[in-house]
């Protein structure tokens, strides 16, 4: 475990030397920052067509694939792959960073938003907050959320709302009766709400399984205290807006969706939660 630590410490090292090193060039004299960024250029395109062909070979045969499947899901692999546009985010990945960009706007007018699905070019979102019901709802999903959307990601046509519903992980108080029923019915007491910190997950033991609770606002969301990248747990990773980022290789994973935003096609495993005696109950899976 140590080797994988010292190296995403090396990996972030060299990134940001990079970007240094980017920086001082962009400070250049006009002449010297031409050459120096054509330079730069030139590298980039050896390294592009060195590593089109290294994908081409390993595509060649099932082995080579499973192997290239396994290299992608490193972090710094995937930068580089993305950098040279081997491969591509897509559009749900895309739509959910694009809407962490106007989501610090929408909190600043009590509201909030989330992704709810990617279809044949439209984007559907649910308000939440301070923007459900409001009457400058659709005013704020054009000039907002639709417009960041439609600038990150072009293929999107419309952006849709959808009616609030139950929140992904979140069982209403009248789906379940008495404390017995709930018991039979699988769920497992937890902690207090109270000693659920806002957008600071926690670690709770359900019988064999470990998961993660968190808190963001009045919604409460539970999921498998695992990264699926390499089975870590999550709960001492950091939380920023709705997204938590693994503590072990950076991994990043919108908590509202469980949608990984690092690699497409990864999510976080969800489990129901519900609230009854200002307790949280959870029921694994």
């Amino acid at each position: 475990m140590a080797n994988h630590v010292q190296q995403e410490e090396d990996f972030e090292a060299l990134a940001a030397r990079v970007d240094r090193a980017l920086a001082a060039v962009r400070a250049l004299a006009e002449e010297a920052r031409e050459k120096a960024l054509e330079l730069k250029e030139a590298i980039e395109a050896f390294h592009r067509c060195a590593l089109q062909r290294l994908v081409r070979t390993l595509r060649s045969t099932e082995h080579g694939k499973e192997l290239l499947l396994q290299a992608v899901e490193d972090p710094s692999v995937y930068a580089m792959f993305l950098l040279h546009g081997i491969v591509r985010q897509d559009m749900a990945t895309r739509v959910a960073a694009a809407l962490e960009e106007v989501r610090p706007y929408l909190r600043s007018h009590g509201g909030d938003v989330e992704l709810v699905k990617v279809e044949g070019g439209v984007a559907y979102v649910r308000l939440h907050g301070a923007c459900l019901g409001c009457s400058l709802s659709a005013r704020t999903l054009q000039d907002g959320v639709e417009e960041v959307i439609k600038a990150r990601v072009p293929e999107i046509q419309r952006v849709a709302v959808v009616p609030e519903g139950p929140v992904a992980g979140f069982v209403p108080l009248e789906e379940i009766g008495d404390l017995s029923d709930l018991k039979e019915s699988g769920w497992v007491e937890g902690p207090p709400v109270a000693d659920l910190p806002e957008g600071r997950p926690i670690r709770f033991e359900a019988g064999e399984h470990d998961v993660l609770l968190v808190r963001l606002g009045s919604r409460i969301l539970a999921y498998r205290n695992q990264c699926p990248h390499m089975g870590n747990p999550l709960h001492q990773g950091p939380v920023e807006g709705n997204v938590i980022t693994c503590p072990w290789h950076g991994f990043q994973f919108d908590l509202v969706s469980g949608e990984c935003l690092t690699v497409p096609h990864v999510q976080l495993e969800p489990f129901p939660v519900r609230v009854h005696g200002q307790r949280v109950w959870v029921r694994p899976s």
